[in-house]
C-alpha cells in the first residue's frame, strides 16, 4: 500500500470517529432539552462531511411521521446549544453546521412487511 491510500483510510477513520462523538453528544443533550417537540426522538445516524464541516443528522420518533414539522422546529431552536455542546465536549477547531434530516428507515421497513404479509410471503 501507498502512503496515499493509508493516509486517506486514517481520513476515513478519524472522520467516522467524530461523526459517532458528535451523534452521542446530541443524543444525550437531546435528553436534557426541556422542549416538548423533541422529547422522545432518537439519533440514529450522523454523516460528516470529509472536511469536518457539515454535519447531516438523521433521526426517528416513535411518532415522528406525524409530527415532523413541529420536531424539525424544535431541532432548529435547539441547533445552538447543539453546536456549543458538540465544540465544548469534542475539542474542535470549527463545529459543523447541523443539518437535521427525518429517517424513514423503519417506516420503510415497517411498509415492506405490510406489503409481505399481504401477499402471503410472510405470516402474521
Amino acid at each position: 500500500m501507498n502512503f496515499e491510500v493509508i493516509d486517506a483510510m486514517a481520513r476515513q477513520r478519524r472522520v467516522y470517529k467524530i461523526a459517532e462523538q458528535i451523534r452521542s453528544t446530541i443524543a444525550t443533550r437531546l435528553l436534557r432539552l426541556s422542549d416538548p417537540r423533541i422529547n422522545m426522538i432518537t439519533v440514529t445516524s450522523v454523516h460528516l462531511s470529509g472536511d469536518l464541516r457539515l454535519a447531516k443528522i438523521y433521526w426517528t420518533a416513535t411518532d415522528g411521521k406525524k409530527r415532523i414539522d413541529e420536531i424539525e422546529d424544535g431541532l432548529a431552536s435547539a441547533t445552538g446549544v447543539l453546536k456549543r455542546a458538540i465544540g465544548s465536549e469534542l475539542k474542535m477547531k470549527f463545529v459543523p453546521e447541523l443539518r437535521f434530516y427525518y429517517d424513514d428507515t423503519l417506516d420503510l421497513q415497517e411498509e415492506t412487511v405490510k406489503l409481505l404479509k399481504k401477499v402471503g410471503v410472510l405470516k402474521e
